[in-house]
């Protein structure tokens, strides 16, 4: 299992663990969503409290949630 972990643009703390095939990502305390694919998981996870993102309209999440997956080699 490898495993990461970052800050979201608006400064949550994000736990990406990668589980033989699928992906398990956490933002803060929330609960940790599963995917077979990175930014499906990543999305999820922060999704979990909108009304945080909804102070960072300035910031294009999709770009931001493209840019870790392929930093991460996805």
């Amino acid at each position: 299992m490898q495993e990461w972990s970052t800050y979201t643009p608006d400064g949550r703390r994000l736990f990406i663990r990668r589980n033989g095939e699928g992906w398990i990502v956490q933002c803060d305390e929330g609960e940790p969503m599963r995917s077979r694919l990175l930014d499906v998981a990543l999305i999820e996870a922060m999704r979990e409290e909108p009304e945080v993102a909804a102070h960072h309209a300035s910031v294009d999440y999709a770009k931001w949630v493209r840019q870790l997956a392929d930093s991460l080699g996805c």
